[in-house]
């Protein structure tokens, strides 16, 4: 690595770091408004519901985006051009989706 890059690295660290303190103070705020009786009747179920829906789906995209970049790498380091790799992870991906629909409805168990 040349001189020029570490130095940039060294640089953007204190950045990366304020925000990932910034994030986990966020974080804790966030909890502790859920612990505090008085500070939960301040807030309505309706807005920590669609809180915590935003949250999931945020999460829920963020683990998808990167599995799914991994993914084409992955197909792509197996010597397929980077369409076919691309494809080919959306169809793995979509595979997976019926896959577990069609498992959840076969060994559910109707009561």
């Amino acid at each position: 690595m040349s001189t020029s890059a570490a130095s940039n690295t060294n640089e953007n660290a204190g950045v990366a770091f304020a925000i990932v303190l910034g994030a986990g103070a966020a974080t804790a705020i966030g909890a502790a408004v859920v612990f505090f009786p008085s500070l939960v009747k301040l807030t309505s179920q309706r807005v920590l519901a669609a809180s915590l829906g935003l949250s999931a789906g945020v999460m829920t995209y963020v683990s998808f985006v990167e599995i799914f970049a991994k993914s084409v790498s992955a197909f792509t380091d197996a010597n397929h051009d980077e369409n076919m790799a691309y494809i080919y992870s959306t169809l793995s991906f979509f595979g997976g989706v019926v896959l577990m629909k069609y498992s959840f409805c076969f060994l559910t168990i109707d009561r």
